[in-house]
């Protein structure tokens, strides 16, 4: 990966005023929300669960996807519902559920937590790695004593940078994986599979979500590199950003159907959470087995 797969839509200092505009918009209403006792919470912040809903897929990027207006809408719903409080679109608030549920599983005390208290404050105990801010839930994990999180491309040079294709990280490190709408801007989706298998605990997990079309479509490649020479096998494809901000990143895998066919073959033992009615909502954990496999 090099860093021109990166596309800047607008300037940096632009896109950092979208931020701090909306995360002081969404720390006011914490500071209310956080103190309400009745309700759902917010499985990321805590605070009663508010949400506000605006569209977010582009026309443009509709119609690279082929998406008919049933589809745009599923999306919309996915990125564009989020949560007043903490800014954690649908697809966060799902990311940090699955996360919870399996700690949960595995003996954690979340069940009892107070309401007061982040959700991923209770998992202090974890050895995780975040490929990529995991969006509003990254700063309720930033803090975290097992937490090693990293960028592609970092924007604050003490940010650590790590290539999905090369990870630094020793065999066998982590209890989980967390990456959210990553792996479809990777050249290679085999390999980058393989380092994350490579870098779990027995046992371990990748818990992770990608725009992923479920129309019974089969994976697109878009492009591929040949050497250090991007090769395009369709128009160039953009899209991510926290906020809707204006870090753009190149797609290289639009995933269909067999999907989970990638996951299979590394070795892993995946389910997956769905919303009901929403096919783009879903958030997938891919086990690493106890028992050794005959990969890697």
């Amino acid at each position: 990966m090099l860093p021109f797969l990166l596309s800047k839509i607008e300037s940096l200092e632009s896109r950092d005023l979208v931020k701090r505009v909306a995360e002081a918009c969404f720390s006011l209403a914490h500071l209310f929300l956080k103190r309400v006792p009745f309700g759902k919470k917010c499985p990321v912040c805590a605070a009663k669960l508010l949400v506000i809903s605006r569209p977010v897929m582009g026309e443009k990027l509709a119609e690279q996807w082929g998406l008919n207006t049933e589809w745009v809408d599923f999306f919309n719903h996915r990125e564009g519902e989020i949560c007043i409080s903490c800014g954690a679109s649908l697809r966060v608030r799902q990311l940090a559920t699955v996360l919870l549920d399996w700690a949960h599983q595995r003996g954690s005390d979340i069940g009892n937590r107070p309401s007061s208290v982040p959700a991923c404050k209770t998992i202090n105990h974890l050895k995780i790695a975040e490929i990529n801010s995991c969006g509003a839930l990254h700063k309720f994990l930033a803090d975290m004593p097992g937490l090693a999180y990293s960028e592609y491309l970092p924007a604050d040079a003490h940010t650590p940078h790590e290539d999905l294709l090369s990870l630094s990280y020793a065999d066998n490190t982590f209890d989980v994986v967390l990456h959210s709408d990553t792996i479809e801007h990777v050249p290679d989706i085999t390999r980058a599979l393989e380092e994350i298998w490579r870098i779990l605990k027995p046992g371990g997990v990748t818990i992770f979500s990608i725009p992923w079309v479920r129309d019974g479509r089969k994976t697109l490649m878009r492009a591929r590199l040949n050497g250090e020479e991007i090769e395009h096998l369709a128009l160039p494809s953009y899209h991510g950003g926290s906020y809707q901000t204006t870090m753009q990143y190149l797609v290289f895998y639009e995933f269909g159907a067999d999907f989970l066919t990638y996951l299979n073959q590394t070795g892993f033992q995946t389910t997956l959470t769905e919303i009901p009615g929403n096919p783009t909502a879903v958030t997938l954990t891919a086990q690493k087995p106890l028992q050794k496999c005959n990969f890697p």
